[in-house]
């Protein structure tokens, strides 16, 4: 007897909805810019309603930021695995190696994204708020993985590694032959090495 055909889930459509939704504003922003990309048009490209966006998006920042979900790097900030620090600083240096080709060619959204940031409050709010979390639970997984080992505070340590994740990846956008794997490494490492007291 031959199986029946899987019942489709109900998030699925919902899934196909915000996808079609996500590559229409994509579709505009690439012809046109953030400036350009209004929900009517949006909507239209997608060959649905406007009510169709706000069903799926409370707002247009939220749009906007499933927008860039779609097309960031998928950077891995658990720190929650066990090892040395310098271990997991080379683990993430690691796997910020391996995204880092995705970053080329994408330097005109990453401009105008930044600029649509710059204007939007709500969206700056919303990113800043994001990251205020991502901050928070790294500084939690440093702080029960080495404790009082740590020469900085461990809310400073999760800022560093951002910080420093972002410059190479915005350096592998303008020049990517400038950001070799090795320096990559090299730089978490020494920031490993500097964020641990050493013994006396």
């Amino acid at each position: 007897m031959a199986e029946s055909p899987e019942k489709p889930r109900r998030g699925d459509k919902r899934e196909r909805t915000r996808a079609a939704l996500i590559a229409a504003a994509w579709a505009i922003v690439d012809e046109k810019g953030f400036g350009a990309a209004s929900l009517e048009e949006i909507a239209r490209r997608a060959g649905m309603t406007r009510g169709a966006i706000y069903s799926n998006f409370p707002s247009r920042s939220d749009l906007m930021l499933a927008m860039a979900g779609a097309r960031g790097l998928r950077i891995d900030r658990d720190f929650s695995r066990p090892g040395p620090l310098r271990d997991q600083l080379r683990w993430f240096a690691e796997g910020l190696i391996e995204t880092l080709p995705s970053a080329r060619g994408t330097q005109r959204w990453h401009a105008e994204f930044m600029v649509h940031i710059a204007a939007d409050p709500a969206l700056r709010d919303h990113i800043a708020a994001g990251f205020a979390g991502l901050f928070d639970q790294m500084a939690a997984q440093f702080r029960a993985q080495h404790g009082d080992t740590l020469a900085i505070d461990p809310h400073s340590l999760a800022l560093a590694v951002q910080s420093l994740a972002m410059g190479f990846v915005y350096q592998a956008i303008l020049s990517p032959e400038a950001v070799p794997p090795g320096a990559v490494i090299e730089a978490f490492e020494a920031l490993a090495d500097g964020a641990v007291r050493k013994p006396a």
